[in-house]
Order: structure tokens, then C-alpha cells, then sequence
């Protein structure tokens, strides 16, 4: 009974309180729900980022951060269906999906398939006794950062490779939200059921740009995408393997979700539209993959300036360039600070 009640908990913390976050985002045009769930993600890993790296160089305990980013998570949640509530009562609602094909079916069977398999038979990977170590440790030590999870001492300097991207916090916060549920158990059981269909999502957002109003030609790329990750193995380098063999890892994340995520919102934004909430997700998203990995504070800001310098060259759109750069200044900074601590 205990873990059903853990279980649940990490439900309303890993799914419900993002894709509420998520309808901040719903503006004038509608949005579907693999938008609002990715949009809520951004938004909780930039606050997770905002709140560690100062928690981390004040030497604050665990619990503090727990608490702060629970009542902020849930006050975005709360803000989300206030919202929702407001615009649904002058009858604007989500967009509604078109009727899928049997195509999109066939794909949800191998994406449910990938999910149990990597929820029943997870994978211990060697990088894990970093990662889903650190989470442990700073939950049996109530810190941050400050015990080294490999000799059980007091780190006399930060980790300069981890420390400004500390996806392993975020895995220590949702673990004592969700109960006290072991790290371990959020890594390799819970995780993969968020994050593995998450992927696929940034997928469905991608076929709506290469098919557009074309639906069966968009299940057809979403089964086949599905398809070939499932035969990714052949090498450990690929994304399709990190997704399916360690998607619990931040750097995992970032390859199969948050970078691919950032090019559909770049193509959406410096080739298409140029709505509002989207500048903001792009913002989001910078900050996001910093949290992720230390190669995040290197490629999201080198993926948006070239669609930036493209854009400029072929638009002449010195305005979007300009809202660009200011997107790419969080990483940027942590870039500096990357290299200063060096």
C-alpha cells in the first residue's frame, strides 16, 4: 500500500503538475497536449536550475530545496488550471487532435512495449554510480552537492563537470516529493515512463513541421522513429541508444528530448510563427539543458545561433536575432562560469 501511495505521488509530480504548468503556455492559438506536457518541463527544469546552482554555493540542505521548488511547481500547476479555467469558460480550448490512422496505433503498441521493457528490465549502467549515486547521497546526507557519492567525503572543490548541470538534484527532489521513493527506483522504474514517451512526443511535434495536414503520413514517421530506436543498440554513441538503455541520465534526456525539442521550437520560431509563448519556451529550453549536461550549456546555445545567423541571413529579421541572442544569454553565462572554474 505504501508504494501504490509513493507511486501516485510520483504521478502527480512527474505528470499531472507538468501538464498543468504546461497550460501557462496555452495562448490565443491552441495548443495539443504533447505542447502543454513539454512546455510544463521547461518550465519546472529552469526553475530546478534557478534554484540549485545558488542552494549549491550557500551550502543549503536538501529539504529546503524540496520544499521551495514543491510549492513552486505546484503554485505553476495551481497558476495553469486558473488559467485554463478562465479561457475555457470563453470557449477556448484545447486543440483537438485529428483522428488517427492505424499507423499511430501500431506505434503506441511499440512505445508501450519500449516503456515496460525498460521499466521491468532496467538496465544498470556503469554511469549510474555517479548519477543515481549522487541523488542518494545528498538524500541519506540532506545536502546538495556536498558529499562526494564515491568516497562518502565532503567535496573540498565542487565537481566544475557537474556542478552547473545537476540533473542528479532533480532526481534527489522528486524522489522525497514522491514519498521518499528511492532514487534508485525513480531512476530506473519511474523515469523511463515519463521520459521515453516524452521523447516520442518531441517526435509528434516534429512530423507536425515535416507533414503538415498530412495525419497518416505523420503516424507512419512516428511508427517508424519508434521502430528504429528500437533497434538502436548496435552502438553506445547514438541517441536511440541513450534513450532506450539510460533515458534516467540528464544527458540521455537532453540528446532524445530536450535538443530535439529546441530544434522544433527554433524551426517553428526563426521559419513560421513568432508567437509570444514561444520566445519564452525558447528561453526555457536554454536553461533547461544546462540542467541536463554540461555539453547542454554548449549545444543549445550553438543549435539556436545557428538557426539565428540563418535566419538573419535569409530574413534580414534583425529583431528575431536579436530575441535569439537574449535566449542564449543564461547559457552563455553558465558557459563563462564553466570555464572560470576550469
Amino acid at each position: 500500500m505504501r508504494m501504490v501511495i509513493k507511486g501516485l505521488l510520483a504521478a502527480f509530480w512527474l505528470a499531472a503538475v507538468p501538464a498543468s504548468a504546461g497550460l501557462l503556455f496555452a495562448g490565443r492559438k491552441q495548443l495539443k497536449i504533447p505542447d502543454l506536457f513539454l512546455h510544463g518541463y521547461l518550465l519546472l527544469f529552469a526553475a530546478m536550475e534557478i534554484l540549485v546552482l545558488p542552494m549549491i554555493l550557500l551550502k543549503m540542505p536538501l529539504h529546503v530545496l524540496t520544499s521551495v521548488y514543491g510549492i513552486l511547481a505546484a503554485g505553476f500547476a495551481a497558476g495553469g488550471l486558473l488559467l485554463w479555467k478562465k479561457k475555457n469558460s470563453s470557449k477556448n480550448q484545447l486543440a483537438k487532435m485529428e483522428r488517427p490512422s492505424v499507423y499511430f496505433w501500431m506505434a503506441v503498441l511499440v512505445i508501450v512495449l519500449q516503456v515496460l521493457m525498460c521499466a521491468a528490465m532496467a538496465h544498470m549502467d556503469a554511469d549510474d554510480c555517479f548519477y543515481v549515486a549522487a541523488a542518494a547521497t545528498d538524500v541519506h546526507t540532506d545536502s546538495i552537492f556536498a558529499v562526494d557519492p564515491y568516497t562518502g567525503c565532503e567535496y573540498r572543490t565542487l565537481p566544475r563537470r557537474y556542478v552547473l548541470s545537476p540533473f542528479p538534484v532533480f532526481l534527489a527532489v522528486v524522489s522525497q516529493l514522491s514519498g521518499g521513493l528511492h532514487p534508485a527506483i525513480m531512476a530506473h522504474m519511474v523515469f523511463p515512463v515519463i521520459f521515453l514517451p516524452m521523447a516520442y512526443m518531441v517526435q509528434y511535434c516534429l512530423a507536425e513541421k515535416l507533414f503538415s495536414g498530412e495525419r497518416k503520413a505523420k503516424d507512419i514517421y512516428l511508427l517508424l522513429a519508434a521502430c528504429i530506436c528500437s533497434f538502436s543498440g548496435y552502438s553506445v554513441y547514438n541517441a536511440g541508444n541513450f534513450q532506450m538503455v539510460r533515458i534516467w541520465q540528464g544527458k540521455a534526456v537532453l540528446a532524445s528530448v530536450l535538443l530535439p525539442y529546441l530544434l522544433y521550437l527554433c524551426i517553428s520560431i526563426f521559419f513560421g510563427e513568432k508567437r509570444k509563448n514561444l520566445w519564452a519556451a525558447l528561453f526555457l529550453a536554454n536553461i533547461s539543458s544546462c540542467l541536463l549536461s554540461s555539453m547542454g550549456i554548449i549545444l543549445a546555445p550553438l543549435m539556436t545561433g545557428c538557426f539565428l545567423v540563418s535566419s538573419l541571413v535569409m530574413q534580414r529579421d534583425w529583431k528575431s536575432a536579436a530575441k535569439g541572442l537574449l535566449c542564449c544569454i543564461p547559457s552563455i553565462i553558465l558557459g563563462i562560469a564553466y570555464i572560470l572554474i576550469s
